[in-house]
């Protein structure tokens, strides 16, 4: 342009030249009506033209090298009108679902934040109604004095709420230079129902023989109640307190039946995880001979090796005041067994 205004250097040449600058300005402002805009299609295109129509679904837009186009209306993403302070605006489609659900979601909003879905807590394992211990020994010896010893226990234990019962069986069999030195079954069960507070009942019964002490048969049975005196994680004792009768059938012919007292308790403790003592002794004095009373006594120290096996030690004594014609009035054992609870 400034090279168009130096070549007329004249007065008058420079006015004319001037005067077809402005005539080609103005006709380049009047080309802008009012009815010409940009359409931004959804595939990034960007057609300008005149406005030639708009019916439903179609626009018509006439360019000036294309000649008339037709629009889609559901094509278009934005339409902004040239004329001067026009805001832009955005087309919407027409009525149109799938239109809508084809538009690119607006970056500005922020989807809602995920929920995490919290698993539910699982239902706490029911108690364990049923417990189970097995135990196996053997004790063996070779040199001057050969002996051989074996013996098994077998017990099961059922608690549910205020009630327990519990069997218990255990046989021993022994002999030293192949003479026999023991031969003993005894089975017994009790069952224990709890009151109110710490106090319960109970009931006791059992059976048996006993070679060695020339006993044939054996057994007993008998009520009381009994107190819980220590209710502990680590600790608990029980005392107990009823009547007992017993029946001895001796080897010799002789019977024995009796009507005793019964005093006894019971101590559980936990000295860790792995280290258990448990004891029980129990008194039986006669009810119309207080001369003749009976003791027994029983304590195990066991010890985990892994969660469901054991080794244990047990420590025996049975007192019979009045036994059968050459027999001790004490015996007394130590056995060790490998054990199994489920």
């Amino acid at each position: 342009m400034l090279q168009f205004l130096k070549s007329h250097r004249g007065p008058a040449s420079f006015l004319a030249s001037v005067g077809r600058l402005v005539g080609f300005l103005a006709i380049c402002a009047l080309s802008v009506r009012a009815d010409d805009l940009q359409l931004h299609l959804k595939n990034g295109d960007v057609l300008s033209g005149t406005l030639a129509s708009e019916s439903e679904g179609t626009i018509d837009l006439r360019h000036p090298v294309l000649g008339l186009i037709h629009v889609p209306a559901t094509e278009v993403l934005r339409r902004v009108p040239l004329s001067p302070n026009a805001p832009a605006t955005a087309t919407a489609p027409a009525a149109s679902t799938s239109a809508a659900s084809q538009s690119p979601p607006d970056s500005s909003t922020k989807p809602p934040p995920a929920v995490s879905a919290v698993a539910p807590k699982p239902a706490p394992k029911p108690p364990a109604h049923w417990n189970f211990d097995v135990e196996a020994g053997v004790d063996l010896g070779f040199g001057t004095t050969d002996r051989q010893a074996y013996n098994s226990r077998a017990r099961a234990v059922y608690a549910k709420d205020r009630l327990k019962n519990v069997v218990d069986a255990s046989f021993l069999f022994g002999e030293s230079q192949g003479i026999k030195s023991a031969e003993r079954l005894d089975a017994s069960m009790k069952t224990d129902y709890d009151l109110r507070g710490r106090l319960f009942l109970y009931n006791q019964g059992g059976a048996g023989y006993d070679e060695v002490r020339q006993i044939n048969l054996r057994y007993e049975a008998g009520p009381g109640f009994g107190y819980h005196l220590i209710k502990r994680d680590s600790i608990k004792m029980n005392v107990e307190l009823g009547g007992n009768y017993q029946v001895h059938r001796f080897a010799d012919g002789n019977r024995s039946e009796s009507f005793f007292y019964r005093v006894a308790e019971d101590t559980v403790w936990r000295i860790n995880p792995k280290l258990t003592i448990d004891q029980r002794l129990e008194f039986f004095p006669g009810i119309s001979d207080m001369e003749h009373y009976r003791i027994r006594f029983e304590g195990n120290l066991r010890y985990s090796l892994r969660q469901n096996l054991y080794l244990n030690l047990t420590a025996l004594d049975l007192y019979d005041n009045f036994p059968a014609q050459g027999v001790t009035k004490n015996d007394i054992q130590i056995r060790s067994s490998i054990g199994m609870k489920f």
